[in-house]
């Protein structure tokens, strides 16, 4: 007979129900409840899923032991039988189900016969509490299965929203609630984890849940809120986010937050960029809340005009066509090298690529484009591009008669302007001025810092050796470039591309075409 304790003592009961109720209400309370089990009969216990997995997964049970039940298992997952019991040498071994849903996992006991006498009671309330138990954790995990898929579906809307395909975000958008808004401010919130989750927890409480809300897969410490700009139940909600961001970022905690201007839908990439600078003035600033400082772009400049050569440029990407029907077409091309512009390695957590496939996309944009995509010259030339293509393929552009980008023609193959042209009118001259007018006000040297980093490729290294510097001080210069431009330009989205214009017209009045066009 096994020594009678308070957990088999039928005088007992309340206090033995009381602490197997505090068992399983643990982290751990499967666990403690088989332990509990293993413990009065002195034996082994465990719980056998529908794949013959054991909880827990250290349990040592004879293999011998489990061939003897094996039969009885299988008509207790059919549904034949609640319980069963076979003899095995000098030991018992017994198998009962704690649900009737064929997927619940079945209680099994090895032990000496006598081990059982006086347990019953016990073996039937820990039965129910892991029941109790089983239920709760599948609940559990399916909710995290929905989070997940969730979290998934947002991060494919974000990411087809920043190629610029806002209808198709909005069709895999309406899986999941709220609506993408016609208009938005973007919000990019720099902070560690638990603040992240904080904040977005009450943005989305004070949004009614309109607010659409991603971890960035880029930056793994950065969250983009897109929040709507319309009115909603007498207030804007993005006035009510700014005021909690304001609020919250005025704390002692290092949270960092850059806000875009209002941007329709189709631009929450070029939203996106103004919050990340923005981010970048709050993290160099003296406030921790930044609004993006409103500054035109060169593609918004040249204008329609520049649309032909972004053409003709492209023509040769968009032209290709795949030897494999397995190999990335001529858009998950154009995608990659508009990530990779912008993000560098970590395109491939963007387009969710491994890096060596990433790699291999680069080497054949080379190849196809026939030039060194990792040129800064030449980036910024297809950087340009890409911006003069996505304005053209805009409804505003076609509606008034623009050739969609990607279109080839006639005339666009034998006329059009070069990027020379382009970029030598006076509005572009007056663009360059305002660029780098910070810069003309500041220290001297800071000018000559900026050029000596484009110059070698947007490295530390190469600008330290031109400069004979440090490693750390020209990081230093460069940061504090950064605060005066309100731009990010130690990482993406790049900048960088737009100052090389900016430089290269400051100091030689005129760009040298290095792509055959």
């Amino acid at each position: 007979m096994p020594q009678r304790n308070s957990l088999t003592e039928p005088d007992n009961d309340a206090e033995r129900l009381r602490r197997l109720h505090h068992d399983a209400m643990s982290p751990d309370g499967t666990r403690l409840l088989i332990r509990r089990v293993a413990d009065a009969v002195r034996g082994r216990v465990a719980l056998v899923d529908a794949e013959g997995a054991l909880t827990p997964a250290d349990t040592q049970v004879d293999a011998a032991e489990l061939a003897a039940i094996e039969t009885d298992l299988n008509r207790i997952r059919a549904g034949q039988a609640r319980s069963a019991a076979v003899h095995h040498g000098d030991r018992m071994v017994s198998v009962q189900t704690i649900d009737t849903d064929p997927v619940a996992p079945i209680l099994l006991i090895s032990a000496r016969a006598a081990a059982y006498q006086g347990v019953d009671r016990l073996i039937a309330d820990v039965a129910r509490l892991l029941w109790m138990r089983w239920r709760a954790d599948e609940a559990l995990r399916s909710a995290q299965r929905v989070g997940q898929a969730a979290t998934a579906i947002r991060e494919v809307v974000m990411h087809l929203l920043m190629l610029g395909h806002p209808d198709s975000a909005q069709r895999v958008a309406s899986t999941l609630t709220p609506r993408l808004p016609t208009f938005l401010t973007v919000y990019v919130v720099q902070a560690g984890k638990v603040d992240r989750d904080s904040l977005a927890a009450r943005i989305s409480r004070i949004t009614g849940d309109r607010a659409w809300i991603v971890h960035c897969p880029v930056y793994v410490k950065h969250l983009i809120v897109l929040v709507p700009a319309g009115e909603h139940e007498h207030h804007r909600l993005a006035d009510a986010v700014e005021e909690l961001v304001r609020k919250v970022v005025a704390g002692p905690d290092r949270i960092r937050v850059g806000a875009s201007q209002v941007v329709a839908l189709r631009e929450v990439a070029v939203g996106y960029e103004q919050a990340f600078h923005a981010l970048a003035a709050a993290r160099g600033g003296t406030g921790s809340f930044e609004m993006f400082a409103f500054q035109e772009s060169l593609a918004a400049i040249v204008g329609p005009a520049g649309e032909s050569w972004a053409t003709r440029i492209l023509a040769p990407l968009r032209a290709f066509e795949p030897a494999r029907t397995q190999d990335p077409d001529a858009e998950a091309l154009e995608l990659t090298l508009g990530s990779w512009l912008n993000f560098g390695t970590g395109a491939a957590r963007q387009l969710k690529i491994h890096r060596n496939t990433l790699t291999s996309r680069i080497a054949q944009l080379e190849r196809i484009l026939d030039c060194d995509v990792r040129d800064l010259p030449t980036q910024a030339r297809l950087h340009l591009a890409l911006h003069l293509a996505a304005r053209s393929a805009e409804p505003n552009a076609q509606q008034a008669g623009a050739q969609p980008a990607g279109v080839e023609s006639a005339e666009a193959d034998s006329a059009g302007p070069e990027l020379p042209d382009l970029l030598g009118t006076s509005e572009v001259r007056a663009w360059m001025t305002r660029q780098l007018e910070p810069l003309h006000t500041a220290e001297e040297h800071l000018l000559d810092t900026l050029r000596a980093w484009l110059d070698g490729g947007a490295r530390l290294e190469a600008a330290a050796r031109t400069l004979e510097l440090s490693v750390p001080a020209v990081r230093k210069r460069i940061v504090r470039i950064e605060r005066l431009l309100e731009r990010s330009l130690l990482h993406g989205p790049s900048v960088r591309y737009e100052l090389h214009f900016a430089i290269r017209l400051h100091d030689d009045g005129a760009i040298e075409p290095d792509l055959a066009e």
